[in-house]
């Protein structure tokens, strides 16, 4: 079997992949990118940790000299403002590092998953919906662990040498600090893998709720046209319901989290008052040093609060990892290689994948050739061979005398287009863009022809022409327009061979009629494959292959082959076949 991580890492060059596709992995090669950014915010985080900490030292330092005369009062409020500027000025670098850390972070796991998602092997991806939940909260996810490093890292190093500090002072209060503390964060570990189940929870539900906001806004047009608002207002509503009920659970759990973490550490830090304070009354500590246990000691909640979080950012960043993780684990169907395709014409020789049963034929230039079928997904088998979105069970294709597998996939694609009249894709972008989308620098004026040619010029004369914005998903156009629009970028493009799924089933008769003489001129020293049931296009076919049960079963011109009765059932209205019967 392939390993997908082998596919992953040939997708991202210059080394900016992760050798183990994993949740962990995925962390660890994340962090690993930034070693240095990480190094200046722990450093800082040290910093401004440790002068929070030398604040009340120095507090109490200067009560000690106050009330032994006041000699070092002057000195002592010098050294609280210095500190206190230094604690600002680290403050300031930590957070500008985390958040650098934190954006870095989203943006190399959100180039990862874009990467793959757009990998030109292909694959079984998740919706649009669930990808964007990916791209988003899943990579915010992770990108808490990286805005934790800094603090983290100040947090256990100021809380080792506060409680050192207190053992070589007063040992009974190190001990409790160095003890006693880190004892108590182990009531949190219970809470851990429940925590961890309900984090994956709430991001599977709002990966859900996604979905299906993005399949609702991008069949806006058709729901208003249907008038049907209130269902997918209510599988919104189910689906949100279902990010409640997850983040109820997941807030429940994080209470508790948070009642242990705040109530058995500060129940030692009220022990630490307490001995200090006695040992105050005792005569052991002084003023000056009460005064200081008691600051350090509120100063540690600082820590053990950011010490605490650490369990909630880790279960919910692993968990949005590991669902990134598994999207990049997504297995290509074909392989790349780095070999040029030679000059010739499509051929596939007994292929077997899907609804096709050993199909055998073969483009030739200046031909254009039918493919007409009683199967629904012939076409779509054509189609996906050609391209080479999968490779064939059985049998070969080829261009010219190569198979297509040892040729390279950007260029076997240059050269053969294939294009469905059911999908046609546009962006929220000018019209030019979306017809020279392949190709930038297509003129104005191939871009008219090609527009002319596919009986869409009434478009140029829209406002703004070639300017104008089609609009999200191409909705400002109608279907029909969409469809020759379509019809348009591939004559644009001019590839060598060119294959269309149903070009013009959104269109009238009289505009069907112009497009496919418009197409058939265009690509008149071209091969050109249109699989469709329109007796128009199909009449202006030089050959037509009419497959069954996944193999040619005819093959003539549209008037030979309506003398066959499967053939005259698929392309005719039920009316006309009577009546040429």
């Amino acid at each position: 079997m392939r390993d997908p991580g082998a596919d992953v890492n040939a997708a991202l060059p210059d080394g900016d992949q992760p050798a183990r596709i994993t949740g962990l992995g995925l962390i660890a090669w994340a962090l690993a990118r930034q070693r240095g950014r990480i190094l200046i915010g722990a450093g800082a985080g040290i910093a401004w940790m440790g002068t929070t900490a030398l604040l009340p030292v120095v507090l109490g330092g200067a009560i000690n000299g106050a009330v032994a005369g006041g000699e070092d009062v002057a000195w002592g409020a010098l050294a609280i403002g210095v500190v206190v500027a230094l604690s600002a000025l680290t403050a300031v670098l930590r957070h500008h590092t985390a958040v650098l850390l934190y954006s870095r972070t989203r943006w190399l796991l959100e180039r990862l998953v874009t990467r793959r998602a757009l990998d030109r092997r292909g694959g079984d991806m998740p919706g649009p919906g669930r990808l964007l939940s990916h791209v988003q909260n899943d990579a915010q996810a992770v990108g808490g662990i990286a805005d934790l490093m800094c603090r983290g890292s100040g947090a256990i190093v100021t809380f080792v040498a506060v409680g050192a500090g207190m053992l070589v002072v007063a040992p009974l209060l190190g001990v409790i600090v160095l003890v006693g503390l880190p004892l108590s964060m182990l009531s949190l570990v219970p809470l851990w893998s429940s925590f961890s189940r309900r984090a994956e929870a709430v991001q599977e539900s709002l990966a859900a709720a996604t979905t299906v906001a993005s399949d609702s806004l991008s069949g806006l047009r058709v729901i208003k046209g249907l008038g049907s608002e209130a269902t997918p207002r209510r599988w919104y509503r189910e689906a949100s319901a279902g990010v409640e009920r997850s983040g109820v659970s997941l807030a429940r759990i994080s209470s508790a989290w948070d009642a242990i973490s705040m109530l058995v550490p500060g129940a030692f830090l009220a022990l630490v008052l307490w001995v200090a304070g006695s040992m105050a009354i005792e005569g052991t500590l002084s003023v000056g040093e009460l005064v200081m246990f008691t600051g350090l000691a509120v100063f540690l909640a600082i820590p053990l609060n950011t010490l605490a979080e650490v369990g909630d950012v880790w279960a919910t960043g692993l968990a949005g990892a590991r669902r990134i993780a598994e999207v990049l684990r997504t297995e290509h169907p074909v392989d790349d290689c780095a070999s040029p395709a030679p000059t010739g014409q499509l051929v596939l020789d007994r292929v077997t994948h899907g609804s096709l049963h050993g199909l055998s034929l073969a483009t030739k230039d200046g031909e254009l050739l039918g493919i007409v079928s009683s199967a629904p997904g012939v076409a779509g088998d054509i189609l996906a061979l050609a391209g080479r979105s999968v490779d064939p069970d059985r049998g070969t294709v080829r261009l010219g005398d190569r198979d297509i597998r040892t040729i390279e996939l950007d260029e076997l694609r240059r050269r053969v287009l294939v294009d469905s009249g059911h999908e046609v894709w546009l962006n929220d972008h000018s019209l030019r863009h979306n017809l020279a989308l392949a190709d930038p620098a297509t003129s104005d004026d191939d871009l008219g022809q090609a527009l002319e040619a596919a009986a869409a010029e009434e478009l140029l004369h829209r406002t703004g022409g070639l300017d104008h914005r089609v609009g999200e998903r191409g909705l400002a156009l109608s279907g029909g327009q969409r469809q020759r629009v379509m019809i348009a970028r591939a004559l644009a493009l001019d590839p060598e061979i060119l294959i269309l799924d149903d070009p013009t089933s959104a269109l009238d008769a009289i505009t069907e009629a112009r497009a496919a003489n418009g197409l058939a001129g265009a690509r008149a020293l071209r091969a050109t494959i249109v699989c469709t049931l329109s007796p128009t296009l199909l009449g202006l076919c030089h050959r037509i292959l009419y497959i069954a049960e996944g193999r040619v079963a005819a093959t003539g011109t549209h008037q030979h082959l309506l003398a066959h009765p499967g053939y005259r059932a698929l392309v005719l209205p039920d009316t006309v076949g009577a009546r040429l019967k």
